[in-house]
């Protein structure tokens, strides 16, 4: 049996080269078969084309934006403007010395203006200019309420400078002056150098003054009055009536008014309608009393 020849291929080094380049491929893609496909990354210039595309699309949605929310703003704007809004209630807190209309006019508020044209704070700083206003917290309910709450200052004590008679309040806040005498307790024994409304009186006897006010708020505290108290000497003098008054140390009057005996003793006088005298308070609590004022 003869033996059959193959036929030799005569390749040139391009073709094996060929040959294999191929068959590294075939096996690359069946060793990757189902596996995600490589992506190529962008160029330079796709990346710049994708970046103005990003950045037009941006200016967009902010003009879209800006021009609904002026849209918005004037719709509220015009709606918060309206008639709906107007004030049609002033409620003003109970008042011991101003009428409710007082208390508008001091703050320039008045029913039919807008809930919202007008500045709450300056209203309360207009009201706060009279020394009798403490504090002031003005409000607003919708749909046309104005709520007004005041702190009000009260009467405490009067001083005299020369012929006229300071007003204060418990803290030494100067209210008014007068000519005549007020029916507030009378300090008597210090000298009064400034007194402006509005801020604290300024005396000459800082310490008295300040024992006079703690004096007057016990005797308050004791559910007492007395017209005028002298607290000036090393006695205190306090006047229940031009002609009747108590007289002993500050300590003993204070533990007096604390303890409520000087209050029983000046009932009794009144209840056996002794009117004039002297009320001597001793240490110890100890009462006396003399018919006989001097």
């Amino acid at each position: 049996m003869k033996n059959k020849k193959t036929k030799k291929l005569n390749w040139s080094p391009e073709d094996h080269a060929m040959f294999q380049k191929e068959a590294e491929q075939d096996r690359m893609e069946k060793e990757g078969e189902g596996a995600a496909p490589i992506r190529r990354a962008p160029s330079q210039s796709e990346k710049k084309r994708i970046q103005r595309k990003k950045k037009k699309r941006r200016k967009k949605h902010y003009i879209l934006k800006f021009f609904l929310l002026v849209i918005i703003g004037v719709g509220l704007y015009s709606f918060a403007h309206s008639d709906v809004f107007n004030v049609k209630k002033i409620h003003v807190s109970e008042s011991s010395r101003f009428q409710p209309e007082q208390i508008q006019e001091m703050c320039g508020l008045k029913t039919g203006i807008n809930l919202f044209e007008f500045n709450a704070g300056d209203c309360e700083d207009k009201l706060l200019e009279n020394p009798y206003i403490k504090g002031a917290e003005i409000s607003r309910k919708l749909p046309g309420t104005v709520n007004i709450k005041l702190t009000e200052r009260q009467e405490t004590a009067v001083l005299l400078k020369e012929s006229a008679y300071i007003v204060i309040d418990e803290e030494k806040i100067v209210l008014r002056s007068s000519y005549e005498l007020p029916q507030v307790p009378l300090l008597e024994g210090i000298t009064v150098e400034k007194a402006e409304e509005n801020h604290v009186i300024q005396v000459r006897e800082a310490k008295v003054l300040e024992a006079g006010m703690l004096f007057l708020k016990k005797m308050e505290a004791a559910d007492l009055y007395f017209k005028k108290v002298d607290i000036s000497g090393t006695q205190v003098k306090a006047f229940v009536t031009d002609n009747l008054y108590c007289r002993g140390k500050t300590k003993n009057l204070l533990i007096g008014m604390e303890e409520g005996d000087l209050k029983a003793v000046i009932y009794e006088l009144y209840k056996n309608k002794i009117k004039k005298g002297i009320i001597y308070v001793g240490d110890e609590q100890y009462y006396a009393f003399d018919k006989k004022a001097k």
